[in-house]
């Protein structure tokens, strides 16, 4: 799904950035005229990065509770407070949303479907905005946060930064959005605030720790990674795409 991020919408909640791309869904169906009421599976393949259902869950509880979605008849959610647009708005609208597009790198190595994922979709919605398309975490978003905490660039450095930009991978983009927003890492240029952000790894279970989630009752999968076999929870094998090869 195309997103527009509506920061006048939003500003003053705190929304970080899976909860800011749920609500520009919402946001973007309500303004069509139907809101949305697919399931939470159908709502986390609609997001320009990979999220989980459980994260979707809890983004949807708290817009609830913010008051800036409601739940109507048929579990159908629409966002509450919509600003009157003209038709001015809207043409400026969509030659932002044109720019933002323009700025949102495509994918370098899209997460690998597994038997997870290929299972049938429960109620498939017919009333999504868009088909979902396996794109990436928005360069603008990040950007935007980089200005927001005095961060300043210049053309040659924005070029070098969406240069490295194209060279993470979804899960860094995403976790490089979380960081900076939250003020946990920063660089006086967008360039080297990129590459010095290193690259997440997915982390495996030993036989304790293991048994410590089997105690709690968190489920855990075998994956292949690597050439390997390997042991992990659900959502670390969500987060990174990896090959499911069993439930364990």
């Amino acid at each position: 799904m195309k997103l527009l991020l509506d920061d006048k919408a939003t500003r003053g909640y705190d929304l970080n950035a899976n909860e800011a791309c749920i609500f520009a869904a919402i946001l973007k169906c309500t303004r069509a005229g139907r809101g949305w009421y697919g399931n939470y599976r159908e709502l986390a393949a609609a997001m320009p990065f990979v999220i989980n259902r459980t994260t979707v869950y809890r983004a949807i509880q708290k817009l609830l509770n913010l008051g800036l979605i409601e739940e109507r008849e048929n579990k159908t959610l629409f966002a509450v407070q919509i600003a009157q647009e003209s038709v001015q708005n809207e043409h400026d609208s969509v030659q932002n949303e044109t720019e933002l597009l323009q700025n949102a790198l495509p994918p370098n190595n899209p997460p690998k479907n597994n038997n997870m994922n290929e299972e049938k979709r429960e109620g498939t919605c017919t009333h999504t905005c868009d088909t979902p398309a396996p794109e990436t975490p928005f360069f603008l978003v990040l950007h935007s946060f980089f200005i927001k905490k005095g961060g300043t660039t210049t053309p040659l450095q924005m070029e070098a930064a969406k240069d490295a930009w194209q060279k993470c991978s979804d899960v860094k983009k995403r976790q490089l959005i979380e960081a900076v927003k939250s003020g946990a890492h920063f660089k006086p240029r967008l360039d080297w605030l990129i590459a010095d952000f290193p690259e997440p790894q997915p982390e495996f279970l030993s036989g304790l720790d293991q048994d410590k989630l089997r105690e709690k009752g968190i489920p855990m999968v075998q994956v292949k990674y690597n050439g390997k076999f390997l042991i992990c929870t659900r959502e670390t094998m969500e987060l990174f795409g990896l090959e499911w090869v069993c439930d364990w």
